[in-house]
């Protein structure tokens, strides 16, 4: 799960954030500082658009707080969620990379505070220092096996496995049997491709099977991980 990276304070609060984020962690200061120069620190109420498919965007875009939802619109006229993004993670790099427009849309699921870097300042760090290339490097690849896997998972498992599976990593990555689901039911039925009402009725079946507790809201507890290990 995303951890909130604090709010730091005083004059070097810029240089600060940005020696949180993973992207930049293995800058010296004096680096740090430079680059602390030139991100645009913004913040963006929930539901806003960060960009939309067909734009070109300009800015690397380094979450600082909050969650953003990137997806496409599919032919049919439906939302994909492609992944949720958390406290230290960037979006907007497809087009760093080709300069074509973007295939998807960004928008902000909750209040979140966002630094931007223009593209043309990250091609220069990417150059300067080789760290920042292979830590978005790093970071792209284990996307991509994360998408193969959705993929994999989407083609391959039956509705019942891939709601089990989802939970278990859930709850692994809390370290906890009670999970809190991050965001809306709707999102994650999506990103298991799978409709809104088939995961709600999944869920209801595993809890008369006495494997889950559903509670208010998106809280949900695990009572026999070993019988959702086996689906």
């Amino acid at each position: 799960m995303h951890q909130h990276l604090g709010h730091p304070e005083g004059e070097n609060a810029l240089e600060q954030l940005v020696a949180r984020i993973p992207l930049f962690s293995q800058l010296s200061d004096a680096e740090l500082g430079e680059v602390a120069r030139r991100v645009t620190p913004r913040s963006f109420p929930r539901n806003a658009q960060l960009y939309g498919a067909g734009e070109h965007n300009a800015n690397l875009m380094i979450i600082h707080s909050g969650l953003v939802k990137v997806y496409r619109i599919t032919d049919a006229g439906h939302e994909q969620v492609i992944r949720i993004l958390g406290p230290g993670d960037f979006l907007g790099e497809s087009t760093f990379i080709d300069r074509s427009a973007v295939d998807h849309f960004a928008v902000t699921l909750e209040k979140s505070d966002i630094c931007a870097l223009h593209h043309d300042d990250l091609h220069s760090y990417v150059l300067t220092f080789p760290g920042v290339a292979f830590k978005m490097l790093e970071t792209l690849s284990r996307r991509l096996a994360e998408t193969e896997h959705q993929l994999s998972s989407v083609a391959g498992d039956d509705a019942d496995h891939r709601v089990a599976t989802y939970l278990l990593e859930a709850s692994a990555a809390a370290g906890t049997e009670r999970i809190r689901l991050g965001i809306a039911k709707k999102d994650v039925a999506s990103l298991l491709g799978l409709t809104p009402e088939t995961f709600s009725r999944k869920l209801a079946a595993f809890e008369e099977a006495g494997w889950i507790t559903l509670h208010r809201g998106r809280d949900i507890e695990l009572l026999d991980t070993r019988a959702l290990s086996l689906l």
